[in-house]
């Protein structure tokens, strides 16, 4: 499985009337295993600040996981996120332009045929309804300054089409200019929620955020990349500075992660509503191979069993990979708290992170 290989990044933006800035995102780079490695430009994101830097946020998550590097090498996400802040303080300019809507069969058309419908259904739940009906008939001329509401409806986080349709990093102007973006809180970390962490097996955690419960959040990188997503971001469009100690402050809590009990209770629902089939299918496979039910009957509506009931044995690795494939509404962990149920002091980490970790 190859990466993709960023060798630069651009901010452009522009005021709207109201004071609002707009962005424009680019990024340069390759896929690692596309020969010969060619890098180009393409425009990732466009909106506001708290609408780009989702994306981003995004984009940090794959850094984790080394789906994201540069030429020298991985990434972390924290340094990925600090370094388009900078970006995005001092960008280009990025100068109004007529841009033309029209739909073809070309992939790289500003409007896929293929993609026609949902687009004008898009532009009418955004109250574009005169635009829809131009564009379904034939070309639609806009502005990319004037009409940035419409066309943020359609290539904007929330819309149907990725941005690099219609813009280039050509687009920009030559010169940057400052903005003002939010300075980061000296007391930012103290958003961070109470962290719980446990390793079931060598690369998996279950975790558990604040009063959220329990939950599988797969291998570590998965695990990071969901807090940096999920809990990360909108903190730190409340609180700015919170990424650069949060992110590395929970990945010492996943790597450090206390072996999960062998009497964590494990009890499976077996089809909520709604409920994927092969997920559905995963519980009966799991309980067949527990010997809860003779191999080829379904599971029951609710089982339960100890995690210690998977351990020690020939098919411990394949039980395990199974838990992975239950969803969050199947699945709910009941984690000890000792072996003597006794509640345990937690265990911070340095006082600039303010994480604690309750390890059992």
């Amino acid at each position: 499985m190859g990466s993709s290989i960023l060798t630069g990044k651009r901010a452009a933006a522009f005021q709207k009337a109201d004071g609002e800035w707009i962005y424009a995102l680019f990024e340069r780079g390759y896929e690692s295993n596309v020969y010969p490695h060619q890098d180009h430009w393409s425009a990732i994101a466009l909106g506001n600040y708290a609408a780009v830097m989702r994306r981003l946020f995004s984009h940090a998550a794959s850094c984790e996981g080394g789906m994201l590097r540069s030429k020298a090498g991985s990434i972390k996400p924290e340094n990925f996120i600090a370094s388009w802040q900078r970006e995005l303080a001092k960008p280009f300019t990025l100068p109004d332009r007529r841009i033309t809507l029209s739909s073809s069969k070309s992939m790289y058309s500003a409007v896929p045929e293929s993609q026609l419908e949902e687009v004008r259904l898009s532009l009418i739940r955004s109250g574009f309804e005169a635009q829809a009906d131009e564009l379904a008939a034939g070309n639609l001329e806009v502005s990319l300054h004037a009409n940035i509401e419409l066309l943020l409806s359609i290539y904007g986080n929330s819309g149907p089409l990725s941005v690099w349709r219609i813009l280039k990093e050509y687009d920009t102007g030559t010169v940057q200019i400052d903005v003002a973006v939010p300075s980061a809180s000296k007391t930012a970390i103290d958003r961070m929620p109470e962290v719980r962490c446990h390793s079931i097996d060598r690369e998996n955690r279950l975790v558990a955020i604040g009063w959220a419960p329990w939950r599988h959040a797969g291998w570590q990188y998965n695990a990071i990349g969901s807090f940096i997503t999920d809990v990360v971001y909108p903190i730190e469009m409340e609180t700015p500075g919170f990424a650069k100690k949060a992110i590395p402050a929970f990945r010492d809590a996943v790597r450090e992660a206390s072996t999960l009990p062998a009497a964590t209770r494990i009890t499976v629902t077996r089809a909520p509503e709604g409920e994927d089939t092969w997920r559905v299918r995963k519980a009966d496979e799991v309980v067949q191979k527990l010997g809860i039910v003779a191999e080829g009957e379904s599971a029951p509506a609710v089982f339960s069993f100890a995690f210690g009931d998977l351990l020690q044995r020939e098919d411990t690795d394949q039980l395990l990979y199974g838990l992975g494939g239950f969803s969050d509404a199947q699945a709910h962990w009941e984690v000890p708290t000792t072996p003597h149920g006794a509640v345990p002091d937690p265990a911070y980490f340095d006082a600039d992170s303010q994480l604690s970790l309750c390890l059992a």
